[in-house]
């Protein structure tokens, strides 16, 4: 009976974390090119550590390709950029094109206590 109670607590605890990165009914995906990075266009580094980013905003420009890289500096981070199919795994880099806007940056590793409060904000001008 025990085994039972904690594979259900267990599979309870699967459910929740999975949620942490859904986009909680946001609207459709705004249009974006993703690919493989571009060694022409310039680079956008957001570093992230257990529970904050190093920037609280990351500026580009609208319509230009940009290499976005993600880096960790403690524990293990990936990235989505809402209202886009942009995910960013630790130490990958792609080049990305979106429309002016701001878009919300979410880790989407569960990386503990403070992993509901990692955001940034990406700004396109």
């Amino acid at each position: 009976m025990k085994k039972w109670i904690l594979f259900a607590a267990v599979l309870c605890l699967v459910a929740v974390i999975a949620a942490c990165g859904s986009n909680k009914g946001n609207s459709e995906p705004t249009t974006s090119g993703v690919s493989e990075p571009n060694t022409a266009a310039p680079e956008v580094v957001i570093k992230a550590k257990n529970w904050e980013f190093d920037k609280a905003e990351y500026k580009i420009k609208a319509g230009e390709p940009v290499n976005l890289t993600l880096e960790s500096n403690g524990g293990v981070h990936g990235i989505d950029i809402a209202k886009t199919n942009i995910k960013i795994a630790n130490k990958k880099t792609k080049a990305v094109t979106l429309e002016a806007g701001e878009y919300n940056i979410v880790c989407n590793v569960p990386c503990g206590n403070g992993h509901a409060r990692m955001t940034a904000k990406l700004i396109v001008e």
